[in-house]
């Protein structure tokens, strides 16, 4: 009977071993899975309004790693500072954890250069913080030659600070097709000069027997040639008047 005793106690001395080893080790597996995450959870700091470098060093220095995203336009921020977070200020989350931020870009609104020589323009755009993209030449009446006739973004919309701004910039006066007045009298080929966009230049009389007086005879330009609008046509008007 004593060997028998002597075995259970060994026997319960093995069990007592196993069960504390597997208690330790339970007590572990839940210290890491559950306590220890709790340990190195960390508040996130408000980073908002301060300069993106100074954040990222803050956010860093607390253990965080950074992720900078596509700047946003934020008129109630300063230039070059964080707009936005995520995760948001105070968020309590494991040490590691990737925080965004949005740097602010608060834009620049597109100057009015209507009118202005395209040298000017380029200077103004400048001066707004933009820069110049693509130039079209268009004929205009209204416009001067080499003046900003319009621009895309449009003038007075706010975009993103060195953003492209295309210009459309006059050429002139359009072009017209000179009208046919040869054979029509005076008058009525004044009109249809004028009708087409062009002015009346010089006007000289000239003996010709074989016409009828008053009728245009020659003109210059001559019919269908293409200038631009608000040239001089200039006129030969026949006469029965023999020159002295």
């Amino acid at each position: 009977m004593p060997i028998y005793e002597q075995t259970s106690n060994k026997k319960n001395v093995w069990v007592a071993i196993l069960s504390g080893a597997l208690s330790g080790l339970i007590t572990t597996i839940l210290f890491w899975a559950f306590i220890q995450p709790i340990l190195e959870m960390s508040e996130v700091p408000d980073v908002t309004g301060k300069k993106v470098e100074i954040a990222k060093s803050l956010l860093e220095g607390r253990g965080f790693r950074v992720y900078e995203e596509t700047a946003i336009s934020d008129p109630s921020v300063p230039d070059g500072t964080v707009s936005k977070q995520d995760p948001v200020p105070g968020s309590k989350v494991r040490k590691g954890w990737t925080v965004k931020v949005w740097p602010n870009n608060a834009g620049a609104e597109v100057p009015n250069m209507k009118g202005l020589p395209m040298a000017q323009a380029t200077v103004v755009l400048q001066q707004a913080g933009l820069k110049l993209g693509q130039v079209t030449m268009q004929p205009s009446d209204s416009v001067e030659k080499d003046g900003v006739i319009s621009s895309n973004p449009v003038f007075g919309l706010k975009v993103s600070k060195d953003s492209q701004v295309d210009l459309v910039v006059s050429a002139g006066a359009g072009e017209v097709a000179v009208p046919s007045v040869r054979g029509w009298g005076r008058s009525r080929a004044q009109e249809m000069v004028k009708q087409a966009g062009l002015n009346v230049g010089g006007v000289r009389y000239v003996y010709d027997e074989e016409q009828d007086p008053g009728l245009v005879i020659r003109q210059d330009p001559s019919p269908g040639s293409k200038v631009a609008k608000g040239s001089n046509v200039n006129l030969w008007i026949s006469t029965d008047v023999e020159p002295e």
